[in-house]
């Protein structure tokens, strides 16, 4: 690749974070990719982190400086409002402060992007940094119950091997076409962090655009490590408010009416077992999202009314996109409640 390709610009979001931020850093000053201009977003750290990074990577770096946290949506809306005024990049790509990206990462995913013209979000291959060997995520599932859950994780990578259609990328590791940004636009700032990348990826698809998974994009991510900072009831409150508030606003009518008994026995079987089985939490979050949305009906229905005249495309390619919700439920209530390997909302 040469300076004479597209521009790609990669957004990364530091929120006291530093040493995964300088790791995430240098793996992007290493890409194979010539074009390529790295924004850094520092979301009000502490301990003068913005300042140690302007001195330590100086001219090869975009700084923008936040003097409060913005969270994920508000950060890397502040870098790409920026990209996009100056109208000079072609791409947009986000990666997690706490991944790491292959040298060919950028060029994988800026090869897809020329290759298909028609699409516009750009998933990569996800794999746990501690475990290489095994998926993090080869893009976002959903369930016809409404859940977004992360495609192919805990799997060996014979499972990530082959380009495909999921129905959303993660936001961690993710390249979109700029012109495409400027159609649908960016994050919802409201959504602070968790499932803004589902809400972005579900608008493209309701405005006709299209997500492809490019298996040869590969990072490496230390999950949680950022999440972990800010984990509480009140977060998986407002994650669960997020995926409603997506779910609800860009599926189309014909695709939310088909769901609508899943829904409703997902609902009555994550409330029941959640109580039975000891996850009180994981109960009382469901129920409590559940009447929040119930009172948020009039903002959906606004969004939902603004989003109609745009919507292209047929229902049929969304909803034939969903997964089936038995596996996944029957494989958390192992997880969780038998094995208790890890807890529910992870």
């Amino acid at each position: 690749m040469t300076a004479s390709d597209p521009l790609v610009a990669v957004v990364v979001v530091n929120w006291n974070g530093l040493e995964d931020t300088r790791e995430c850093l240098r793996s992007l000053l290493a890409q194979t990719y010539a074009n390529l201009v790295v924004h850094v977003v520092d979301n009000g750290s502490a301990n003068n982190e913005a300042d140690q990074l302007a001195a330590e990577f100086e001219a090869r770096i975009v700084l923008h400086r936040s003097p409060t946290n913005l969270g994920f949506t508000g950060g890397n809306n502040l870098a790409m409002h920026s990209i996009l005024a100056e109208a000079k990049a072609t791409h947009i790509a986000l990666l997690n402060n706490d991944a790491t990206a292959d040298p060919q990462w950028v060029e994988a995913l800026e090869r897809a992007a020329r290759d298909d013209p028609a699409t516009g979000v750009f998933a990569s291959r996800m794999l746990f940094y501690d475990q290489p060997s095994v998926i993090e995520n080869t893009g976002i599932l959903l369930l016809t119950t409404g859940e977004a859950m992360p495609r192919h994780r805990g799997r060996s990578l014979r499972a990530g091997l082959h380009s495909s259609r999921p129905i959303g990328a993660c936001g961690g590791a993710v390249l979109y076409r700029a012109s495409m940004l400027r159609e649908i636009g960016l994050f919802c700032d409201e959504f602070f962090v968790n499932f803004e990348d589902v809400d972005l990826s579900l608008r493209a698809l309701a405005r006709g655009s299209d997500v492809l998974y490019v298996p040869t994009a590969i990072v490496q991510h230390k999950l949680g490590r950022s999440i972990r900072k800010v984990r509480g009831e009140e977060f998986l409150l407002r994650s669960q408010r997020n995926l409603l508030m997506a779910y609800w606003v860009n599926l189309p009518w014909q695709v939310l009416l088909a769901n609508l008994p899943w829904q409703i026995l997902g609902y009555s079987l994550l409330l029941g077992l959640g109580s039975l089985c000891g996850q009180r939490q994981m109960a009382r979050v469901i129920w409590k999202s559940r009447v929040a949305m119930w009172r948020d009906r009039a903002a959906i229905w606004r969004a939902r009314a603004a989003l109609a005249p745009h919507r292209r495309g047929g229902w049929f390619r969304i909803w034939w996109r969903q997964s089936w919700f038995v596996y996944a439920y029957v494989r958390s209530f192992l997880d969780v409640v038998v094995l208790r390997r890890r807890r529910f909302f992870e």
